[in-house]
């Protein structure tokens, strides 16, 4: 950007970014300055245009855009639009004094530190030991670096290497770079990839907290593998990877992966990224092992088994996924199946319908997990002949009978007022007295009776029956009163549709 027009000025801070060197050959040799892999052509961009406009123009966004959402090009933006509001505040001579002193905060205040090394010294531990009272680096940066530092020391060229395999990581960071998780296990989702990568290839399960020094082991170790065909197989994974989060065209294999982000379970994810590389182009089988995932996993939350051994489980269900792919999804089942300790079994039926009828699903599950069992209960009712089979998301949970049920269902008074307290409180959280509802409806229903011939609204049964399209609630309609008995046998009515959901195979299905 030219400096109110004072060519002098606006040529000497050239000479300050810019070298003068008649016989380089690479563009690159120009810039006082080259930025690293992920920025430079953003770099290269901005150092180009010819002013702000030009820079937005370059990266199609409007003229009066503050931001195009990458760093270097809005640091460029930032900073002409903090000096021309620092240069317009003033007139005349006030202005002509600015523009020296801002010259000379370029050239006197601007710091950089350059550190010359040869052959013997160790970048990437110079690197590291920098680093470690500044900014923390993400551990996929220390690894990619190693990587990038044993091609370049092997005699390979590490800015093709970068380029072709590792370049896609960093360009998009709003992919890779994003935290995901909660509290003190919020991560980058990069580096969770290359924690389930590791536990992969290693066969152990690793922390994401000691992520590069379990990466600096495993190079080291016997079956590594050239750092080639490290950084080439995690190139490979990132892109199964990026299948797995993002959604596969699939629609059963799509809902398996939502229903297993739902209910966050992290540490299938090596597992599937050795399953999906092996068996990606027979969606028929893939789809059959997704099934029995899917039903081990859904039977053991809603019969409240733990989840402490699921990284040992998964882990050693990739020795499954070796050999011949016609006969993985009988390996993966019968090593499911032959499981019967506490932390890895999968529940019977007759384990699986006792808790789906009296476990308080409502209490024991979290909001997502209970909308998860919802949804596909509604999925299983609408069948072939539906119009759709799509269900709506992130639609609320409804109590039929509320959970503040005194003033408008009055108890049965067939036994004592306590009994039968004591009985309905321990059902209306049962599946049976569960359903969904929009947000606009589901506080419109409170706490009303079932029917309601006073009110001119009527009661809920009227309000489900004129505003609901969901199978599930066109069911509830078909009862002309709501109690106890009513839960009860709908709750055992859901668990044929969740017991054909999630089956249980025999070791010879």
């Amino acid at each position: 950007m030219k400096l109110a027009d004072d060519d002098r000025y606006y040529r000497a801070i050239g000479k300050l970014i810019l070298n003068q060197h008649p016989l380089s050959t690479k563009d690159y040799e120009a810039y006082k300055i080259w930025p690293t892999n992920a920025d430079r052509d953003d770099f290269q961009k901005v150092m180009e245009s010819a002013d702000r406009a030009d820079v937005l123009t370059t990266y199609g966004v409007r003229s009066d855009a503050k931001s195009v959402g990458r760093n270097i090009p809005d640091g460029y933006l930032f900073f002409h639009d903090a000096i021309s509001e620092w240069l317009a505040e003033n007139e005349g001579e006030e202005v002509k004094k600015k523009i020296p002193a801002l010259y000379g905060a370029i050239r006197d205040n601007v710091r950089l530190v350059v550190i010359d090394l040869d052959e013997k010294d160790d970048a990437q531990l110079i690197f590291e030991t920098l680093n470690a009272r500044g900014t923390p680096l993400l551990s996929a940066d220390l690894v990619k670096n190693s990587l990038l530092s044993e091609i370049k020391d092997n005699g390979g060229d590490a800015e093709k290497a970068y380029q072709k395999y590792w370049q896609a990581f960093d360009k998009d960071a709003p992919f890779w770079r994003a935290e995901i998780g909660r509290g003190h296990a919020r991560r980058a989702r990069i580096d969770l990839f290359l924690q389930h990568v590791l536990t992969l290839l290693t066969g152990d399960d690793v922390s994401v907290a000691h992520l590069y020094a379990t990466y600096r082991d495993f190079s080291l170790g016997p079956h590594s593998g050239s750092p080639e065909e490290r950084i080439t197989t995690i190139k490979k994974y990132g892109e199964i990877y990026r299948e797995i989060v993002e959604e596969h065209e699939e629609p059963r294999i799509k809902t398996f992966l939502y229903r297993l982000k739902v209910m966050d379970i992290g540490t299938a994810y090596p597992f599937l990224l050795k399953l999906f590389d092996v068996m990606g182009a027979r969606t028929d089988l893939l789809t059959e092992v997704l099934a029995d995932i899917e039903s081990f996993l859904v039977r053991r939350m809603v019969c409240r088994l733990s989840t402490r051994g699921y990284n040992r489980l998964f882990v050693d269900l990739v020795a499954e996924v070796d050999g011949t792919t016609d006969q993985i999804p009988q390996r993966v089942r019968g090593s499911l199946l032959s499981r019967t300790a506490e932390f890895d079994r999968w529940p019977s039926d007759d384990e699986f319908r006792k808790a789906w009828v009296n476990n308080p699903l409502y209490e024991n599950l979290s909001r997502p997990r209970l909308r998860l069992i919802l949804e596909a209960m509604e999925a299983a009712l609408r069948g072939d002949f539906a119009e759709t089979k799509d269900v709506p998301k992130y639609l609320t949970v409804e109590h039929v009978m509320p959970q503040t049920w005194q003033a408008n269902w009055p108890l049965p008074g067939e036994a004592s007022e306590v009994e039968e307290t004591l009985h309905r409180n321990q059902l209306i959280h049962t599946i049976g007295n569960l359903s969904l509802l929009n947000e606009k409806l589901n506080p419109a229903q409170s706490n009303k009776a079932w029917l309601n011939e006073s009110d001119a609204d009527g009661g809920k049964r009227e309000a489900l029956d004129d505003h609901s399209v969901l199978y599930l609630n066109k069911r509830l309609c078909e009862h002309d009163s709501w109690n106890e008995a009513s839960i009860t046998e709908r709750s055992d009515g859901l668990f044929i549709n969740a017991k054909n959901v999630w089956p249980l195979p025999s070791a010879e299905d």
